[in-house]
């Protein structure tokens, strides 16, 4: 293992707080653009954003994230208004860090479906910008369930070791003792 001297700037730190951090900032900043987003969308006021994203606003400030997603799904299976609107609606209630049924992988699937499906969309920018936070969220996910494992299985490890060493101080410690046994028997016959 090598040496790393702390008072060194140059030293490597560990990538994965700095990617939690970046997808975080870039998570909260996506999230930050959302709710203004219309404003900027075409040059359209508020009076023009469209019903669908007002009723699922209206929906996710009320805390309701279920009905806002099936809002969105229905609008995306009938047609009946602006499917990427609908599509990027639903990766963000899927992602929302209040919503307690979050699906970070059917968040994902939103926007990829999204982008693929509406390339051209005012929206394709954020939801490539949420497909990149979330992929690293995924990442880092991952990385962190192997080193969990890879932690249990050190424990479980260290658990045989701790056992098989108890076993043999068991075993050295009734050598000593056998050995000791032996001697005294042997001059116990040479005294005779």
């Amino acid at each position: 293992m090598r040496n790393v001297d702390l008072n060194d700037k140059k030293a490597v730190m560990p990538i994965y707080p700095l990617l939690l951090s970046a997808g975080a900032l870039m998570l909260f900043f996506s999230l930050a653009g959302c709710a203004t987003i219309w404003e900027g969308l075409n040059g359209q006021e508020n009076e023009t954003r469209p019903a669908q994203s007002d009723r699922t606003e209206a929906l996710l400030a009320q805390g309701n994230y279920e009905a806002a997603f099936k809002e969105n799904q229905k609008i995306v299976a009938e047609g009946k208004g602006p499917r990427d609107v609908a599509l990027f609606n639903m990766g963000r209630i899927s992602a929302h860090s209040s919503n307690p049924r979050k699906d970070y992988a059917r968040a994902l699937r939103s926007f990829k479906k999204m982008v693929k499906l509406h390339p051209q969309s005012p929206l394709a920018e954020q939801a490539r910008l949420w497909i990149q936070v979330l992929e690293e969220h995924q990442e880092v996910t991952e990385e962190k369930q192997k080193l969990a494992e890879e932690k249990r299985a050190l424990g479980r490890e260290r658990e045989v070791v701790s056992q098989e060493r108890d076993k043999l101080k068991y075993t050295a410690e009734r050598s000593r003792q056998l050995d000791i046994e032996i001697e005294k028997r042997r001059r116990q016959t040479l005294s005779k």
